[in-house]
Parts: C-alpha cells; structure tokens; sequence
C-alpha cells in the first residue's frame, strides 16, 4: 500500500468545518481524451476497454502521486484543481453489428459534506460535524465493470446510477434507462470513508469504504476507515439524442446492463488551496461565493489535449468500428425496467 505523509491521528484531528447542507462546490469539465487508458487499474499498458477522461493534462498511461498536480492545465473550470475524472465511454451497437461513440459532452463533479468521523457509539452524525478535503496523492475507484446484476443492499451498487433527461422529467434508474433519452447522465458517488493513512491500496478500494451508518452518500464513517473525506460524486453527460433503439446502449466494457458502470480518481488538486476551499466556500453559494478561494480570476471549463497523446487507436470517434476497442464480447441482457433510489 502507499502511504500518506500525515499520521492518522494527524488526519482525524484537523479543524472542523461547520456543516453544509449544499454540495461545497462544484467542478465543471470539458472532455480530455477518450483513450484506453487506466493509470490506477492499469498503470503503464493499454487497458482493458475505452474511458472518457477530463481534468488535468498530464492524464496518460502511468502516473505517479504528483503526475496529476504538477499538470500544466486543466479542462476544468477551477484552474487550481488538476485532478483526473474518468468513467467508460458509451457505445451504441448498431443493427448492422458495428459500434459508434456516442457524443461525450462533459461533467461535473460535486465536492459533498455528506459523512461523519468515526466515533464509538456514534450511529448518526451530530448537527455539526466536518470531512476534511480529500488527501493529497489519493486515488480511488468506485464500481465493478464485471457486473451485469444488481444487489440494492450493497451501497458499492446503489452508488452507480444513470439519469434519463427528457424533455418533461429526468427518472433515475441503476441499470441503462429502459427508454430513449435526450441525454444520458451516467453517476457515480465515490466512498467518503477513508483509512487515514493510505493513499492507494492493492485492489485500489480497500483504503475507501462507505459509511457504516447511513447510506452510500452520507453517515458514520466505520471503525477501520475512520476518517470522512469530502464526498466526490461524478455526472457524466452523453448526448443519446439520436438513438431511439436504447436497448442498444452499452458501456465500453461489453456491459449492456449499466451494473458495470464505474468511476476512477486522482486527487490533484494544489492542495493548499483544496483544504483552504473547505473553509472558504461554504453555504448555498459554494464556489461562487464572495470568499471563496478555490479559483482565482474567472474560471473557465475549455476543452483540450492531454500533453502526453493518447494512443493511436481508432475506438469509433470517426464512424463505426467493427468491436468494441480491446474486442470486449457484449455480455448480459439489457434490463427491461429498474427504476433507482440514488439521492445525491
């Protein structure tokens, strides 16, 4: 495992911060780069299946615990945060058998004060109480790309989700929506529990856990992840627009379910700033309140190419291509209905 510098004592006793029932910020990103990339699950190859990727331009196949903030830019609006977002790319399987992209249009992500430390006896999280910003050098996953059926008592599951927007509601669903959509939103809530003193793990999960009491998006934190971070939660945009057969979505991984829908993350922030940004932008405002540090001058989310060009490989952005990249099989049925109960 790897180590973060500050003790677990040291992560637990940092100052708190009064609770904020808004999201603390929001993180709004134009694409980066659809590659084969996977720098946490597959760190210096090719990996397995397709990714959309935003943040920082120093994204590419291998990076250490600084790659990320030491990035030149960033596709985000806050210019001090060069972190790397990233889910599987979505696929439409075409009557003929070939497979095309469909169009990525960009994200947000959420910074949420939604869990509480650990504390024996403690089952619900008092009035007042603080996370602390994520740790410099963190990565983690949230998500199983291998599942194609779902368990609602796993929080790990619940927190994978997709929203349907249509032209008079949005239903929320944990497969692929069973109907067509103006734009798919693909979601994913990451753990906010983490161990205090690993940045990374052999499975990349083990350090992260979700709340012990509560729910996957707020709660007590347990006894072996005592510490609450601030929750990252992702919403991917896709626009689905010109595919009326949706039964024919299916992620970059072969999954026509939605179940294998997953998210990765590296912290890389200038985290100075990050941790000054728990304090300063707070209320319903969040990062567009007066004191808000987290971005200086305006901000602007602006699409652009990693500094490290992602691998010459067609994988369906100029028509249609004969396998999904990484020849991934398409396997599980498509879910005729399920609807969702993810709250953000």
């Amino acid at each position: 495992m790897v180590s973060s510098i500050p003790t677990l004592f040291a992560a637990l006793a940092l100052p708190l911060v009064p609770l904020v029932q808004a999201q603390l910020f929001t993180v709004n990103c134009q694409p980066l780069s659809i590659q084969r990339a996977d720098p946490i699950i597959s760190p210096g190859v090719v990996s397995a299946h397709t990714h959309a990727v935003i943040g920082g331009t120093a994204f590419q196949q291998t990076m250490s615990t600084t790659t990320a903030v030491n990035a030149q830019d960033t596709t985000c609006d806050k210019k001090l945060d060069k972190s790397n977002y990233w889910q599987p790319l979505l696929y439409h399987h075409r009557s003929d058998g070939q497979f095309e992209a469909v169009t990525f249009q960009g994200s947000a992500v959420y910074y949420l004060n939604r869990a509480c430390n650990y504390a024996p006896g403690l089952t619900t999280c008092p009035t007042n109480f603080a996370s602390r910003s994520p740790p410099a050098g963190l990565r983690m996953v949230v998500g199983n790309p291998t599942l194609r059926t779902y368990n609602d008592s796993s929080f790990a599951q619940r927190a994978v989700q997709h929203v349907c927007l249509r032209a008079n509601d949005s239903p929320n669903f944990n497969s692929l929506p069973p109907m067509a959509c103006l734009r798919l939103r693909a979601e994913t809530y990451f753990p906010s529990c983490w161990d205090g003193v690993n940045l990374d793990s052999a499975d990349h999960s083990s350090h992260m856990a979700f709340p012990a009491y509560g729910d996957y998006n707020t709660g007590v934190c347990p006894q072996s992840h005592p510490v609450a971070i601030y929750s990252v939660f992702y919403e991917f945009y896709y626009d689905t627009s010109p595919y009326t057969d949706y039964q024919n979505l299916v992620w970059a991984m072969g999954d026509p379910t939605g179940y294998g829908l997953h998210g990765d993350f590296i912290n890389g922030w200038n985290q100075n700033a990050l941790d000054q940004a728990v304090n300063t932008c707070q209320g319903p405002d969040g990062a567009y309140a007066a004191t808000c540090s987290v971005n200086p001058g305006d901000g602007a989310a602006v699409a652009l190419n990693p500094v490290v060009p992602a691998p010459s490989e067609n994988v369906g952005l100029n028509g249609p291509i004969p396998a999904l990249p990484g020849n991934n099989p398409v396997t599980g049925s498509f879910v005729k209905r399920r609807s969702s109960k993810f709250r953000m």
